[in-house]
């Protein structure tokens, strides 16, 4: 009976010090990007919403930098289109103190960069309503093969899923035209200078940076190449 329990111990040791392993403590000044799937967590049986926030919570975020607006920061608002905030992000900062800013513009910027992108989309599936069609149906079968393709969250940030985003953004961009393009082109950009900064403004400190599987790659440009970590996503 002893031996057994002694065994038994063992095992339990094992398997928690293996869990443990997979997501070794980060450096002091680790930043992180993380590619949320907005509400594909929730068909995702491979990167659900537990395992977003179990990813979160196992980096030990000094400071959030979020893929949201400053008013949606600050009255936790819903955010259409990132139902990630009200499910994960917002809860969790109810629980515990983190530094978090806000990537998105506000204000006239975002007004003005929506109305542009609005005018820019409506004109294409005005006067291009076939390729607008076409590309409706390539975004949903996009998704649908990534999701059969991301059993695992890590699967969700490898180089495979960088390039299917790139390639539908190039597929996007190619049919609906230079202005559109130039909109998500300064958005993008934006949201990167946010990231750049905020990186730069806290030294020593341990920064993870949520984004989307679609622009997960440029937020990651935006990173200081010395202090940029793989987020770890432990598996039971």
């Amino acid at each position: 009976m002893k031996l057994r329990s002694v065994a038994v111990a063992l095992a339990l040791f094992s398997s928690t010090s293996a869990a443990h392993a997979a997501c070794p403590a980060q450096p002091a000044d680790a930043v992180a990007v993380i590619g949320a799937l907005h509400g594909l967590h929730a068909k995702s049986s491979g990167f659900s919403y537990a395992a977003l926030r179990r990813a979160i919570l196992d980096f030990k975020p000094d400071v959030l930098v979020l893929e949201v607006r400053p008013d949606e920061l600050i009255d936790r608002a819903v955010t259409p289109g990132r139902p990630e905030y009200p499910e994960v992000i917002w809860p969790l900062l109810k629980q515990r103190k983190i530094v978090s800013v806000p990537m998105e513009p506000g204000g006239d910027v975002f007004k003005a960069m929506i109305t542009e992108a609005g005018s820019a989309f409506e004109t294409f599936r005005r006067d291009q309503p076939d390729s607008a069609k076409a590309l409706s149906t390539l975004d949903d079968a996009t998704e649908a093969a990534l999701l059969t393709y991301w059993s695992t969250p890590a699967r969700a940030h490898d180089s495979l899923t960088a390039a299917a985003a790139a390639g539908l953004g190039a597929v996007r961009y190619g049919l609906a035209g230079d202005k559109a393009f130039g909109v998500q082109v300064r958005w993008d950009n934006y949201m990167a200078d946010r990231v750049a900064e905020t990186v730069a403004a806290h030294p020593g400190r341990r920064v993870l940076v949520l984004g989307s599987w679609r622009n997960r790659e440029r937020l990651v440009q935006a990173v200081i190449p010395s202090r940029l970590v793989d987020a770890c996503f432990a598996v039971d």
